[in-house]
């Protein structure tokens, strides 16, 4: 359904001037192309504004035909549709004191019943118009000054270019004049590590040197002889000359037993060292030898054959003991538990092909649930 807003635009298309019944006329006028100044310099296209007539009241036909040629009726009514409209538009401009029609304007009641009315800023649409548009055309003088400006500005610019560029000159002249040391981070770092490094190896081997240093000295006071109580040469003058020579040499003699006797302490020391030394070294080799048989007797306790039946793998001896009992119950004595390296596995029987295996495996999955998880290996 057409409105009576949009039989109004599609009016004023073709004609100056629509006048509704009962309201008043809408005109077109038409608007010379504008300039706007040297500070805009804008050029307008021509257009047409819409104005509103309170006044002009009589029926014209153009709104009837209109009417007609929209719902291909007779004048009767079609006049009676635009009079209901007529009607539903001045219900809501009198309810509400304004009604807009799209795309022409507002009208709005006031006083005395007086209609005014608010055209859009765009104006009317017009098609001998159409594809116009505003343009911005600067005059000569316009334009010489713009370029002044701009040339003014670039020369102010390219003056504080060189201000710049001299100061950055004087900064970079006086860092010249400065002896400036830069130390390169990773060899400061490596040079701090190989000082910790030289104070932790002085700090580790201080005790060491400490310990070397007593047992050097307690060594020297072992072997160091005891002190002789010196002799007097002279004779008493009690006792005859040949027995001071006999009490000299006695007391001679008995300083000589005396550092044998160290000697000989020191001596057996070091025998019982060495034997407690010699008595470790035996226990660990014998130890070393109890793995080595431990180790062999396991593999020599595989059976025979190229190939061989797997049971069970990484087991513990009591649960392959365990297992192979009740195995040996069944009537299956052939099983063994065998461990080389860290490697545990209870095998069963051994073949000369894979073949064989195989056979023999598929017959005894049929006689026991023990061998369902079972597998062939090679040897």
């Amino acid at each position: 359904m057409i409105t009576l807003a949009k039989h109004i635009e599609l009016l004023l298309l073709e004609h100056d001037c629509v006048i509704v019944p009962g309201l008043g006329g809408f005109i077109a006028n038409h608007a010379d192309a504008l300039y706007t100044g040297e500070q805009e310099s804008l050029f307008l296209p021509p257009y047409r504004s819409i104005g509103f007539n309170q006044q002009l009241q009589a029926n014209d036909g153009l709104l009837v035909q209109s009417y007609m040629t929209a719902y291909d009726t007779s004048y009767p009514f079609a006049n009676l549709q635009m009079e209901k409209d007529v009607e539903k538009m001045m219900y809501e401009l009198d309810t509400t004191g304004e009604y807009t029609l799209e795309n022409i304007g507002t009208l709005k009641k006031g006083v005395n019943n007086n209609i005014t009315f608010i055209a859009p800023e765009t104006g009317a649409l017009t098609p001998a118009l159409y594809g116009l548009y505003s343009c911005q055309v600067e005059s000569l003088a316009h334009v010489a000054k713009r370029k002044e400006t701009e040339r003014k500005l670039q020369e102010a610019a390219a003056a504080m270019q060189i201000q710049h560029s001299e100061e950055t000159k004087t900064d970079e002249e006086k860092k010249d004049n400065h002896v400036v040391i830069n130390l390169n981070h990773r060899w400061f770092d490596v040079a701090i590590a190989a000082a910790a490094a030289v104070v932790l190896l002085f700090c580790l081997s201080y005790p060491a040197l400490k310990n070397a240093h007593v047992e050097t000295d307690t060594l020297t006071a072992s072997v160091t002889p005891v002190e002789k109580t010196p002799v007097s040469t002279k004779p008493t003058a009690n006792k005859p000359k040949a027995e001071a020579t006999k009490a000299n040499k006695a007391e001679a003699d008995k300083g000589a037993e005396t550092e044998m006797a160290v000697k000989a302490k020191e001596a057996t020391k070091t025998e019982e060292v060495s034997k407690e030394g010699n008595t470790n070294r035996t226990e660990i080799a014998n130890k070393a030898e109890e793995k080595t048989k431990a180790k062999g007797t396991n593999a020599a306790s595989a059976p025979k054959g190229k190939c061989t039946i797997v049971l069970a793998s990484y087991v513990s001896q009591n649960n392959a003991e365990t297992f192979l009992s009740k195995l040996s119950k069944e009537g299956f004595t052939e099983g063994k538990f065998v461990k080389i390296g860290k490697v545990s596995r209870i095998l069963y029987a051994g073949y000369a092909s894979e073949a064989e295996a195989q056979k023999a495996l598929k017959d005894l999955r049929q006689q026991s649930a023990a061998f369902e998880e079972a597998w062939v290996m090679p040897l």
